[in-house]
């Protein structure tokens, strides 16, 4: 997550580059830095999101607590996949408007952010939920891992 808030935080260089470039200028020199740093953290998100889910598919994950109910667990497992496939999707996006000159990639990838935004402050407030309302170790889980 602290490369996904990275690539929040230095979004504007690349964005005031590529209104440069789609205007027929050359990209600001005081932005190329916070451009090649956001395309280089998007790659190591991509790899990041690639390796979590192989982990999540040959390792599995933690049961739910056993006294969660269903929808709650229905709702985590979807969060979860939404955030997977936004960590995905970004990358792909943000390289195809980026790399190809795909106007419609930009807007998809910019839409995209919000709604990953959106998905990280409902995993946060579920993960928050678990452990101030229901008292659960669902959280804790995050800094101790289970062996599985």
């Amino acid at each position: 997550m602290f490369l996904v808030a990275f690539q929040y935080l230095t979004h504007k260089g690349i964005e005031l580059s590529w209104t440069a470039l789609a205007r027929g200028n050359p990209a600001p020199s005081d932005q190329t830095v916070l451009t090649y740093l956001h395309i280089a953290a998007g790659a190591l998100v991509t790899i990041a999101a690639v390796a979590r889910i192989y982990l999540r598919f040959t390792r599995g994950v933690p049961p739910p607590p056993q006294d969660e109910p269903h929808v709650m667990q229905l709702i985590s497992e979807l969060v979860h996949r939404v955030i997977y496939v936004l960590l995905l999707l970004l990358p792909v996006s943000g390289a195809a408007a980026w790399f190809f000159g795909i106007d419609q990639a930009g807007l998809v990838h910019a839409l995209l952010t919000n709604v990953l935004l959106a998905a990280i402050v409902l995993h946060i407030a579920g993960a928050l939920f678990q452990h101030l309302i229901r008292r659960s170790q669902v959280m804790m889980r995050m800094f101790r891992p289970e062996r599985l």
